[in-house]
């Protein structure tokens, strides 16, 4: 099909997106894209020169994504505006929406709980999570594996390292799942009362805690947060509630949504490809690089948005300054040019580190050693106690969340015999 044929926000094309990242790459690479109004970067080579030019590619002022189709909202009510108003406290530019040098200062309070050494050290912990989940429905045979294991992983890290308790974790993840539900489609007004409600009470939740950590500090990143002191061009300072707050959303998004997506992809890529699920049971050596491949080849995080601070040629296309762009991860994880066979999934490709999954530059996955740890430890477990994975013919073929944004199963019923 030709470029031209393809819709990118069709139902089909978001739940199998890979003939039209093929157009892509095929026909333009850097193709200003009419439906989105966004021009889209696919090509790996093009998409590494914008992410390593910050001073052209600005993600400050790319926040708040595109105004794709299907994402208005209705005209507030009294209410309705307030609860925006509220929850929007923590759309200040931190992490995610913030250009060098502001946003080095704030990745370098989260790299210090982040860092790999201290996430090797967290190793036996995340262990334990797993095997207690796998614990929990090894006995039956069956399992919706992205509820009950592949949710359950990175939201129980996640709400350990901002300092939820174990006893509210249900009720944490019920306020995190709502407050996360209005991504990317249409919003009746009742629902998007609820779910700013939801993320405001989560932000309360937050706040509260990280008082609680200034008075006891502990071994966390909202400790970390809590107690930081942020440089700035007039000194030091503490962090505002608005920046903590605005740090913890981009880490319960990235920290439990993405690692959540690929342990579930990874599931289904073994499925698919039995001959690669032999060969990690016959080498569990081979994890490592699997986790890897499976980011390349599902990777979680299919965009991001950076916009022009100049006027700039990039691939042969005139791009005038304040031209918005959509970086298309995913498909630049299946550029020929850089990887071949690019659609075979192949836990033994050498090159499969080389992904963009993680994004580059300076704005590098913050938690990827996390994530790395989390999916490594999930199937070394799964794969020892676990084996013949097969999908359950009692429930509906696996589909994908229907988002631009984000790449990820909704449910994945399997069956499977102990090893």
């Amino acid at each position: 099909m030709a470029l031209s044929d393809f819709n990118p926000i069709d139902p089909e094309t978001l739940e199998c997106p890979y003939p039209y990242y093929a157009a892509l790459h095929a026909e333009a690479p850097v193709y200003p894209e009419p439906e989105l109004g966004v021009t889209i970067v696919s090509g790996y080579d093009l998409l590494q020169e914008v992410v390593h030019d910050p001073e052209t590619y600005s993600s400050a002022m790319a926040v708040g994504g595109a105004a794709l189709p299907g994402r208005a909202r209705a005209e507030p009510d009294e209410e309705l505006a307030q609860l925006r108003r509220t929850f929007g406290r923590a759309s200040i530019p931190t992490l995610l929406a913030a250009d060098p040098p502001y946003h080095r200062r704030y990745r370098s309070l989260v790299e210090k709980a982040l860092a790999p050494r201290r996430v090797m050290g967290m190793e036996g912990y995340v262990r334990e999570i797993v095997t207690d989940l796998i614990d929990g429905f090894i006995d039956d045979g069956k399992v919706n594996f992205t509820r009950q294991f592949a949710d359950e992983l990175p939201m129980a890290v996640i709400a350990d390292q901002i300092g939820v308790p174990r006893s509210d974790l249900k009720e944490f993840k019920r306020r995190a799942d709502f407050a996360i539900g209005g991504l990317e489609r249409r919003i009746p007004p009742d629902e998007e009362r609820a779910i700013l409600k939801a993320g405001i009470e989560l932000q309360e939740f937050f706040l509260e805690r990280a008082e609680e950590r200034r008075r006891n500090p502990q071994d966390d990143i909202l400790t970390t947060l809590a107690t930081a002191e942020l440089e700035t061009d007039d000194g030091s300072r503490p962090l505002h509630d608005a920046e903590i707050l605005s740090i913890l959303q981009q880490l319960q998004v990235a920290g439990k949504e993405t690692t959540a997506h690929l342990i579930g992809s990874a599931m289904l890529l073994f499925i698919e490809n039995p001959d690669q699920l032999a060969a990690v049971q016959a080498d569990p050596s081979l994890i490592g690089n699997m986790a890897e491949e499976a980011l390349r080849v599902e990777s979680p995080v299919r965009a991001l948005f950076r916009t022009t601070t100049r006027p700039v040629t990039l691939g042969g296309v005139e791009l005038e300054a304040g031209a918005r762009l959509m970086l298309l991860y995913s498909a630049a994880n299946r550029d020929e040019c850089a990887f071949a066979n690019a659609a075979q999934f192949d836990v033994s490709r050498e090159n499969a580190p080389r992904h963009v999954a993680f994004s580059a530059g300076p704005h590098y996955c913050i938690g990827a050693a996390l994530a790395r740890l989390e999916i490594r430890v999930a199937f070394e477990e799964v794969l020892a106690r676990m084996t013949n994975f097969r999908l359950d013919p009692a429930h509906p073929a696996p589909s994908h969340v229907p988002s631009f944004i984000l790449r990820g199963l909704n449910d994945l019923h399997i069956l499977f015999d102990r090893a």
